[in-house]
């Protein structure tokens, strides 16, 4: 978010967290069609787009873990439970940032938004994901922390764990969860 903050600064465009909120747990497709909008223009998407890559490509392109999610993956590995992956973002990245931070090994399975024709908040990523690790849905649960993402995981029947990042959930979000929790360490002290 920050990146695409100040990139636009960069080229003399006000883009806010509230803009960038927007974006968050779509498609690729949608959050370019949204962003554009938001820029005012391809050309301006375009500068953005460069001035974005600039600024990850000084941090690695990864981003550090929440707190609490290697000491849960840990109690899931050690309790033989399957964890996967259903994220918007492309593969290369996804393998990239979790391989970065040391958890790829976590996954025993990966799906991108390029694999689905509908992103979030439609289900078919977690409805993909599913089939993947061939196991029934009711056995599921999503952690997710944005709108986009938790409706698509509730669409697709999970039970959702929902982590507020840059925007409280809805009612709806709310309402259809298994649970909201302020961070992964809270939920985590909830299983041991």
């Amino acid at each position: 978010m920050q990146a695409c903050i100040q990139a636009a600064n960069d080229i003399g465009i006000t883009y806010t967290q509230t803009e960038f909120v927007e974006l968050i747990g779509r498609s690729s497709v949608d959050s370019t069609r949204i962003m554009a909008d938001q820029l005012g223009g391809e050309e301006n998407l375009s500068k953005v787009g460069q001035g974005v890559e600039s600024i990850l490509a000084q941090r690695n392109h990864a981003f550090p873990l929440k707190p609490g999610a290697q000491k849960l993956l840990e109690h899931y590995s050690s309790n033989n439970v399957m964890c996967s992956v259903a994220s918007s973002s492309a593969n290369a990245h996804i393998q990239h940032r979790l391989s970065y931070v040391n958890v790829l090994h976590f996954f025993s399975h990966t799906t991108s938004g390029q694999e689905v024709a509908n992103g979030k908040p439609n289900p078919d990523i977690y409805l993909l994901a599913i089939q993947k690790l061939d196991v029934a849905v009711e056995d599921c649960i999503a952690f997710e922390d944005s709108e986009q993402g938790a409706r698509a995981a509730i669409a697709a029947g999970l039970k959702v764990i929902v982590v507020p990042d840059l925007k409280q959930p809805s009612d709806f979000v709310i309402k259809n969860s298994f649970k909201v929790v302020d961070s992964l360490e809270d939920f985590l002290s909830t299983l041991t």
